[in-house]
């Protein structure tokens, strides 16, 4: 009796796991046709050597995928339904100097949504264009906890380091924070970014053009506050030595910013906040290096950016206004887009400065981001024993995410 009892669990089992495995259903798939749009004035030109990235939101999986070349610049692809980002990289063959020459070119577009038997999605491309000067080498933002686990503030700092091989002048380069968050998504309108980045703090070198020489492969460290910070906190840095550091004259006597008379101060430019400006310690912006075209009263008369969006929550959906300033693209020379991995919803450059971005911190207020950075990688060393950093204008991929800080790691 036993022994049927025990046949007839068995059987039971068998048939629950074959009703089970017959109800469960194939990912549904879609049928996407890429297209692409030339770089202005390469209508003509088709692409070669093309390597097509997709990238699930939802899962993270990405897959390549490699073509040699399309008629009307036009790939077809079958993916699982979902919220996908598509980056593209290829050559071109163009005209320079009478000579044809082999040109990367790159596109990037994201939380494109894949769904029905067959949809679209568009990919406008950009002349690859790396810099050939000075670049962020490192980023620390998250700043420090005591030994007694408080949340320390003033010790954050930024490398500029000279990619080239020429000798460099920090006069006049400026620093400037996004407006907008790489975090929350919105409809922003007018959309200027593919003119220009929308920034909310900028602050500038001083120098009359040829006043801060920099060499080869060396660096200008740019602090908050040029002090030692190890008598007020041990775990934090000796930054008495920075090149530069910003100081704001605070409206809040709470908030009091600290003037190293031994270190230059930054020019102050604009920023939102009438007392002390901090860079976002959870990586919620982006940042740029730039070299200004107009003067500092030009800009801020004539670069003013008014936008409107809608601002949908679970009570409805009001409209929204801000405004801030826009530094044109072209005076941009490095740009690194900040995020939270697990948070992370859109890069706020256009792709032709940034088409990627890197962290410091898993989830929102990691509490393991604090003392770390993001230290652009080293790409080689010449035979002149002057060190090459990683610029492809993709963060993610030049940037090494959560490293330990280390204001000196670079010279």
């Amino acid at each position: 009796m036993k022994h049927l009892k025990s046949i007839s669990l068995i059987l039971l089992s068998l048939l629950m796991g074959l009703t089970f495995f017959s109800c469960k259903k194939d990912p549904l798939v879609s049928k996407v046709t890429v297209s692409c749009t030339m770089p202005d004035g390469y209508s003509d030109a088709m692409l070669s050597s093309i390597v097509l990235k997709t990238k699930n939101v939802s899962t993270g999986k990405t897959t390549s995928n490699s073509f040699a070349t399309a008629a009307d610049n036009k790939y077809e692809l079958t993916l699982n339904e979902g919220l996908y980002d598509f980056t593209l990289e290829a050559k071109i063959q163009v005209e320079l100097d009478g000579v044809m020459r082999a040109v990367s070119v790159r596109g990037y577009t994201e939380s494109v949504k894949v769904t029905g038997e067959t949809c679209s999605a568009s990919i406008k491309l950009f002349i690859v264009e790396t810099s050939e000067g000075f670049v962020i080498a490192e980023i620390f933002f998250t700043g420090t906890q005591t030994p007694e686990g408080k949340q320390y503030v003033g010790d954050t700092y930024f490398r500029i380091y000279n990619n080239s091989d020429e000798v460099q002048y920090a006069d006049g380069l400026v620093i400037a924070e996004s407006d907008f968050l790489t975090v929350s998504k919105y409809n922003y309108s007018p959309d200027i970014m593919s003119q220009a980045m929308a920034v909310s703090a900028v602050y500038r070198v001083p120098g009359n053009g040829t006043d801060y020489p920099v060499q080869p492969g060396k660096s200008i460290l740019i602090c908050d506050n040029a002090i030692d910070h190890r008598s007020a906190n041990s775990n934090s840095f000796d930054l008495s030595s920075a090149d530069f550091e910003w100081y704001d004259e605070s409206t809040n006597p709470n908030f009091a910013d600290i003037d190293n008379p031994a270190v230059t101060n930054l020019d102050k430019i604009y920023c939102y906040t009438a007392t002390i400006w901090v860079p976002h310690n959870r990586g919620f912006k982006s940042y740029a290096l730039a070299r200004f075209k107009e003067s500092k009263e030009t800009f801020l008369r004539d670069y003013v950016y008014n936008y409107s969006y809608d601002l949908v929550t679970a009570a409805g959906t009001f409209p929204m206004t801000g405004d801030c300033y826009k530094i044109p693209n072209e005076w941009i020379l490095d740009a690194v887009n900040l995020s939270v991995e697990s948070e992370f919803e859109w890069i706020v450059t256009d792709p032709s400065l940034d088409m990627g971005w890197t962290y410091c911190g898993k989830i929102d207020r990691d509490q393991n981001r604090y003392g770390k950075s993001v230290r652009r990688k080293v790409d080689y060393t010449t035979a002149e024993g002057i060190v090459k950093l990683k610029d492809t204008n993709n963060s993610s991929e030049d940037f090494a995410a959560e490293q330990t800080a280390d204001p000196f790691w670079f010279n």
